[in-house]
């Protein structure tokens, strides 16, 4: 549902970051918002939508995913539980992305990005690995998410885990993306595994290339024990003699490093992303998030894209384990992704205020109490969920209206979907 001139009126806006609520009407020219005003009547050839009582927000992010996850849902599991996080990864999730080929690629990104929809989420950043289907794997991941008009931060996971060969390649994976103006709907990041699954060469091959392109790496860090000791060295050490920790770089998970090195991470212009429900998954431990900074933003590491979800994760583990953060504190690390994301695309993002792109989600509000400047963070943790979800527009065009994606067969979808993950687990198998 697309229209140049829009306008939204009478919502309760909902802003984020500082938190604050206003009643008024948002009016949208190319994609951007263009007022905010009490006062707004329609003008001629502008489209309207009543949104008298709905609640708006800023379209979330999803700062680290892996969108290759989206058919693991019933996928062959080991006769054997894994021993250890690396057992893990080469029992399950090493066998589900070799068996992924490119269909299966386009129909993950497709599977997931609907899900992100359907949970408010407007931009993904994404973390692939298809070792059996590299070169193009992410044209396949950017032209899916763009048929939903999502916004993305794409890379390819480089690993030495299948060989140099394999590891050049997915180097190689970035670099059309990386020349192309992504006109701030994608940017690239260059993309690495972990620190356990690098050679020296190899981790210093990714850091040239993103100091060369001028942008971040996007690799998991300390997310287990193993990181460590199947190196020998820390791994934010190592990043650093290997040239590999540059700015607007996103460090995933991070639970094992000090935080003396977490300082230093953020000092360098890195960003972290926390995953708690993941790191609960995995039994990898507890973040070290009292000292994760300002620069922390919140992901899935693959289980969906409910960004509710996984803030309350967030809150009551952090509870559990004496953080001490205060309800907006989280807020803040929920809107921090934005800010994080749009600096990669050049754009204004996460936020609802003259100039910012028109990526809001339309909430149903939950029955209660007003929502109000003081209690928005409490809302978030204690009574909204991704079923709130109404409406999600990107760049000023509804692309999830009433609940249902705009211009997608998703019983096609489906069909595609089931078909594809057997034929996966079916290559799994073997």
């Amino acid at each position: 549902m697309s229209a140049d001139n829009r306008l939204l009126l009478n919502p309760i806006v909902v802003h984020l970051d500082p938190p604050r609520v206003e009643q008024a009407s948002i009016r949208i020219r190319d994609g951007r918002i263009a007022e905010i005003d009490t006062q707004l009547k329609p003008e001629p050839g502008e489209t309207v939508d009543d949104l008298s009582g709905q609640w708006v927000i800023p379209g979330l992010t999803c700062a680290h995913t892996h969108l290759y996850s989206a058919l693991s849902c019933g996928m062959p599991m080991p006769d054997e539980a894994p021993s250890s996080f690396a057992d893990m990864l080469a029992k399950v999730w090493w066998k589900l992305d070799r068996a992924l080929d490119m269909e299966g690629v386009e129909v993950s990104a497709l599977v997931g990005g609907v899900a992100a929809l359907k949970a408010g989420v407007t931009t993904i950043v994404d973390h692939h690995a298809s070792p059996s289907a590299i070169a193009g794997s992410l044209e396949t991941i950017d032209g899916a998410l763009d048929a939903l008009g999502l916004r993305r931060l794409l890379c390819y996971e480089v690993s030495d885990r299948g060989g140099q060969d394999e590891a050049i390649a997915g180097l190689n994976a970035h670099a059309s993306l990386l020349s192309q103006d992504g006109c701030g709907k994608r940017a690239i990041l260059i993309g690495a595994h972990a620190s356990f699954t690098l050679s020296d060469p190899t981790l210093a091959r990714v850091g040239a290339m993103a100091r060369e392109a001028g942008v971040g790496v996007h690799i998991h860090v300390a997310e287990a024990s193993d990181d460590a000791a199947l190196v020998g060295e820390d791994p934010l050490d190592r990043l650093q003699r290997l040239g590999a920790l540059v700015p607007g770089s996103i460090l995933a998970h991070c639970v094992h490093l000090t935080p003396e090195r977490i300082q230093r991470a953020q000092d360098a212009g890195a960003w972290i992303s926390h995953q708690p429900r993941s790191n609960q998954n995995n039994g990898v431990g507890y973040a070290p998030v009292a000292s994760f900074g300002s620069m922390t933003a919140l992901g899935t590491d693959g289980i969906g894209a409910d960004m509710f979800a996984e803030l309350q994760a967030g809150w009551f583990q952090g509870q559990e384990f004496g953080v001490g953060w205060s309800p907006d504190r989280w807020l803040a690390a929920l809107s921090s992704g934005s800010a994080m994301a749009g600096a990669a695309l050049g754009v204004g993002i996460g936020r609802i205020e003259v100039g910012s792109c028109a990526d809001l989600v339309v909430l149903e509000p939950p029955v209660g109490p007003a929502i109000s400047d003081g209690n928005i963070a409490a809302s978030f943790l204690f009574r909204l969920a991704s079923n709130h979800v109404k409406h999600v527009m990107i760049d000023g065009d509804w692309r999830l209206w009433h609940g249902r994606v705009v211009g997608v067969d998703i019983a096609q979808l489906q069909s595609r979907a089931e078909r594809v993950s057997e034929a996966t687990w079916e290559r799994m198998r073997s």
